[in-house]
């Protein structure tokens, strides 16, 4: 290359400019199809007055087939309760900065909603058997294929019993560039995160109707991609949500191979740009025959891990902050019911500096980390994450560093002092950090998950987080708290917590407390993150060991 080529110089200041997101490129929140017949979902819905902390507690429990359950109640009515609570279009408001702003069900990174929700369903009440859209916009099902297709389900998820005979399935998937737009390739846990919430909302729901849910990570992702239309590249499955319970008798066998289809759609935007790190973990985390889903989902039974109650080296031998469920009375009382917490609830945006009581925070962690209804994990309640919490402000609980001990059902003290500046610093130096009451914060030991689950098992851990994270969403909802989840500092909350977390990651956080009055960011910056610039600009003072 000669000095004469110019192209060198113009390729390096093309990128390299800075500029605020390109908005011209953002996509659309929601995907549509207009060409297909639609099924209008009924808007009258009845309500779900269980106590919310109690039907995240219940996690989605319920008979399956072969466990003395009967024919499912599920009918259209109750599967328009469960994507309208968990997916759904709650609310609008119209904003005099923003113009006309959409509040969805669940929270999600950025407002963006990269998950879409599609139904694979048998013959139900008001229903016919089909693969369906769910489109939040106009809360409607676009039939995308007519007739029983659940075996073709089956068959992929590597003949799960749960889902041949479930009524119906949900197919969670998402658009990787609706997060990426403005995430780059971060954008890819994003989703799993925004999936998680809306798992959380969706197993709450399930409970309060009484309906059984098992959440399906294994399954042949080219097969269920295809089976919904959508193509890998633009568009994939992150996981299945059997729901109900059915009879013994099983969907007829699948009929050879499914065609594939292409249907027009909207909603998918332009001018995309690659994340190659994302697209290669998405493509090596998928599972190619019925054989290797199987395998995988059997590794669940291996005998050190996952376990409900490992207690990782370390930390204190002694839980001096226990609790079990029933402190200040029984669950639910006195909470605000489920679908009102669900219609009401949004992203905390300032904390009041105020304390919460024992009770309220015990209940967030009671209910929140019962477990997931996993198909791959071989113990009721077991989990891939530690929850490990900075507590500024709670009544009777001294200010410090936790880990949340599963087998003692306690918390274990790390250290104790007053962290509000670390934990500002940490959740990406926001103020939301340090004003926040408590936060808590999801790990996993990818050193151990990695090994027996493979890439997979790092899509599942994310989306476990962001299960949990939801969870503490509704649970403080109920209690009259707010919530809000946050990136971080990855690296820097380990070594916070280490070494009892040593060789863990962050997975995903949420900061706990009260809303304040005028709930508006408040700019902020840690004396840690002055320093930290300080010495960036060529201070020349070391960084001290321990911080203040």
């Amino acid at each position: 290359m000669s000095n004469q080529d110019i192209e060198a110089a113009w390729n390096y200041h093309e990128a390299t400019k800075l500029a605020y997101i390109n908005l011209r490129t953002k996509p659309p929140l929601y995907k549509s199809y207009p060409s297909l017949p639609v099924v209008d979902l009924p808007s009258d819905l009845p309500p779900i007055d269980v106590p919310a902390s109690e039907a995240v507690a219940m996690g989605g429990s319920g008979p399956r087939a072969g466990e003395g359950a009967t024919s499912t109640s599920l009918d259209l009515t109750a599967l328009a309760q469960i994507l309208f609570f968990s997916a759904g279009l709650v609310h609008k408001l119209v904003l005099p900065v923003a113009g006309e702003v959409h509040y969805r069900a669940a929270s999600s990174a950025g407002a963006l909603y990269p998950i879409e929700v599609y139904l694979v369903c048998r013959d139900l009440p008001g229903l016919d058997a089909g693969v369906y859209h769910f489109s939040p916009a106009d809360f409607t099902l676009a039939q995308l294929r007519a007739g029983d297709f659940r075996a073709e389900l089956t068959a992929a998820a590597g003949e799960n019993q749960d889902v041949g005979s479930a009524p119906a399935t949900l197919v969670f998937t998402a658009n990787f560039w609706r997060s990426a737009w403005k995430y780059r390739a971060r954008g890819y846990r994003y989703c799993f995160w925004d999936c998680g919430t809306i798992l959380a909302n969706l197993l709450a729901v399930c409970s309060g109707l009484g309906l059984p849910a098992q959440v399906v990570a294994g399954f042949v992702d080219q097969r269920v991609d295809r089976l919904v239309g959508i193509q890998s590249d633009e568009e994939a499955s992150v996981c299945l949500v059997a729901i109900g319970a059915g009879s013994q008798a099983q969907p007829p066998p699948a009929s050879g191979r499914i065609t594939p289809q292409v249907i027009p759609s909207t909603g998918g935007g332009s001018e995309k740009i690659a994340y190659p790190e994302a697209d290669r973990l998405h493509a090596a985390s998928c599972l190619v025959s019925g054989t290797e889903v199987t395998a995988w989902r059997q590794q669940g039974g291996a005998p050190d891990f996952p376990r409900k109650s490992q207690a990782p080296p370390g930390g204190s031998a002694r839980s001096p902050h226990p609790f079990t469920g029933e402190i200040g009375g029984e669950i639910g009382t006195g909470e605000i019911p489920l679908d009102q917490v669900i219609r009401s609830r949004g992203s905390t945006r300032r904390f009041a500096r105020q304390a919460i009581s024992r009770t309220q925070l015990e209940r967030v962690l009671h209910s929140s980390t019962a477990g997931v209804p996993w198909d791959f994990l071989g113990t009721p309640g077991a989990s891939l994450v530690d929850t490990y919490l900075i507590v500024n402000a709670v009544d009777g609980v001294p200010s410090g560093a936790y880990y949340l001990n599963r087998a003692t059902r306690g918390l274990d003290l790390l250290r104790e002092g007053a962290f509000r500046q670390e934990a500002g610093h940490l959740c990406f130096e926001q103020a939301l950090g340090a004003d926040a009451s408590a936060i808590a914060y999801f790990m996993a030991d990818l050193g151990k998950i990695l090994p027996l689950y493979g890439n997979r098992g790092y899509r599942t851990a994310q989306l476990e987080a962001g299960v949990v994270g939801g969870n503490m969403y509704l649970c403080a909802h109920s209690l009259g708290l707010g919530a809000t989840g946050m990136t971080f500092y990855d690296d820097e909350v380990t070594e916070f917590f280490s070494p009892h977390a040593a060789g863990k990651s962050l997975m995903f956080l949420v900061a706990l407390g009260v809303t304040a009055e005028l709930n508006r960011v408040r700019p902020f910056r840690s004396r840690i993150g002055v320093l930290l610039d300080s010495l960036a600009r060529g201070a020349g003072s070391p960084m001290p060991t321990n911080q203040e």
